[in-house]
């Protein structure tokens, strides 16, 4: 996928994303757009197809080099594979910024970088945990994409938080990002441990698959469900008392702040290895009304250009 600003700027920045699918992906482009055409920037947003196309992430983000953009927002799929380009990358002069993520590279320091703490992530879902299941009980963990460093990060906060809690991991399993695959996979889990308590989701993708799994069940309230990323459908779940918790992170403001770090290393107006983090917000059906989304999500109806 190829989208450009309406500005014909001379100035360009790359976009190298694991996968565009989902409202996080949606949202977080809504942010890199929008401070990309006020700040006269063209953009080209490149799409691997899936967090297991680390190969051809990693050609995506060569070529980009090779275009020679001002510089490139990157999304790693797994920072190990990307130490190679990165260096690449640093000797073309081409900035790489960590979007939604502190790190791009596993032993190559990051140019720059917006996100939330991953970790932070997961000792609020923790948190959360602990608030809904005060005596503890067994829970089911979709954990994310297999290799992915946000959801492996968020997930060894949560255990490491949750280790003296009586909450056990009776399941973990990770899959592709998918909601179909989450729905069949939280089914899987309630039909095999029928006394689990709650599903951990990494995000609202495997998020909205488990509220499903359970509201199909019939369970909504029984078993609980827990996890990051505050969509239009799991704000809809949550109204309708299927989702009891959500750590929403503001991937408008992370998209939008890419582009401004980008910006200002381009110009020398920011410092080398620069890391912004963005906090997130605690949503439960209680505050949900309360928050204001417009730094959680897109304005209704917003899709890429094309």
């Amino acid at each position: 996928m190829t989208a450009t600003t309406t500005l014909a700027a001379e100035r360009k920045l790359g976009v190298s994303m694991p996968i565009l699918a989902g409202p996080w992906y949606t949202a977080i482009l809504y942010g890199i757009e929008t401070k990309a055409e006020e700040l006269g920037y063209d953009i080209v947003v490149l799409d691997a197809g899936g967090y297991s196309n680390v190969d051809r992430q990693l050609s995506q983000v060569q070529n980009l080099i090779t275009q020679q953009v001002d510089a490139i927002l990157v999304d790693p799929a797994n920072p190990s594979a990307f130490n190679g380009v990165a260096r690449e990358a640093r000797g073309a002069g081409v900035p790489l910024i960590g979007v939604s993520s502190p790190i791009v590279a596993s032993d190559v320091p990051p140019d720059g970088a917006v996100s939330s703490s991953h970790c932070t992530l997961g000792e609020m879902m923790a948190a959360g945990a602990w608030e809904i299941l005060p005596e503890g009980g067994g829970i089911g963990v979709l954990a994310g994409p297999g290799g992915a460093f946000w959801a492996e990060e968020r997930l060894r906060c949560f255990k490491e938080n949750v280790a003296d809690s009586g909450i056990e991991i009776v399941a973990a399993l990770s899959t592709d990002q998918d909601v179909a695959i989450a729905l069949t996979t939280a089914n899987d889990i309630i039909q095999r441990f029928p006394d689990v308590k709650m599903l951990y989701a990494a995000d609202d993708t495997y998020g909205i698959g488990a509220a499903r799994a359970v509201q199909q069940a019939g369970k909504c309230g029984e078993i609980k469900v827990l996890f990051a990323v505050l969509g239009e459908a799991a704000q809809d779940l949550m109204e309708q008392g299927c989702v009891d918790y959500v750590v929403a992170q503001k991937p408008v403001t992370i998209g939008s702040q890419s582009v401004d770090l980008a910006d200002k290393l381009i110009s020398g107006r920011a410092e080398q290895g620069e890391v912004r983090t963005i906090s997130p917000v605690a949503v439960f059906p209680s505050n949900l009304a309360e928050i204001d989304l417009t730094e959680i999500r897109q304005p209704s109806g917003w899709r890429p250009s094309n």
